[in-house]
């Protein structure tokens, strides 16, 4: 099955546009841009267009964090 996730995953590019949200999300274009006008991951645009890092959704859409980043715990 794991196998199978990272396949569909690999099918698509770096960096997401709304109609790969939709087809990933199975929702209708115009319940994309309503979830894409206050998301709660980031999304970058740039006048009228929206891009998402693919890294940054499927964070998110599996609750996972793999931020390299991230403040090591003091305890």
């Amino acid at each position: 099955m794991q196998e199978t996730m990272r396949t569909e995953w690999d099918e698509y590019p770096m960096t997401l546009r709304p109609k790969h949200i939709e087809k990933i999300m199975k929702m209708s274009q115009k319940k994309t841009y309503e979830f894409l006008s206050s998301p709660p991951f980031h999304v970058a645009r740039a006048g009228r267009e929206i891009y998402i890092s693919k890294l940054v959704f499927r964070n998110w859409l599996e609750g996972t964090n793999f931020d390299i980043f991230q403040k090591e715990s003091s305890g």
